[in-house]
């Protein structure tokens, strides 16, 4: 097993990423798990980044400590928290916030539906209102179906007997 620390590149505005990962495949084609290396991958495609296997271990504490040695957290890197910590209970803190101060530009609310403006919704408010709690709507802004409905029945009616 290689215990790894690498550095990810976007060779277009040269923000970097530092990640660990453990592979016995050095060329397993992994380009981390960090939520905004992955979003600007996707952006930029990966094409347009280069990776660097900058340190090699023999055990996981060798190279969390490596990691935590080399992360800084600034606007040059795409890391949200300190090396050698990680993973998806960390990432998703709602205290780590990046998007914090900025605003959504009208297309990307419009390509969320975002609440609050009729954008990305085929269903008017008054129509909305109409369907009422139980009619309402799914997660797509259709009107839920009629088998959907029961169910949302069974299930008020089970909680209301205490059964859940």
């Amino acid at each position: 097993m290689f215990y790894t620390v690498y550095k990810i590149t976007n060779n277009i505005n040269g923000k970097y990423y530092i990640g660990k990962h453990q592979t016995k495949d050095l060329n397993d084609g992994y380009m981390g798990s960090g939520k905004l290396i992955k979003q600007s991958i996707d952006k930029y495609g990966v094409e347009n980044f280069t990776k660097q296997i900058l340190f090699s271990f023999d055990n996981e504490a060798e190279m969390n400590a490596k990691e935590a040695e080399l992360v800084t957290l600034s606007e040059e890197t795409y890391n949200l928290c300190p090396g050698g910590k990680g993973g998806f209970g960390y990432i998703n803190n709602a205290e780590i916030v990046k998007f914090k101060g900025k605003k959504h530009t009208e297309e990307s609310k419009k390509k969320m539906g975002h609440p609050g403006n009729s954008y990305g919704s085929n269903v008017s408010e008054t129509k909305r209102k109409e369907l009422g709690r139980l009619g309402g709507l799914n997660n797509k802004g259709k009107p839920k179906s009629e088998e959907h409905k029961q169910k949302i029945r069974e299930a008020i009616l089970r909680k209301n007997a205490g059964l859940v």
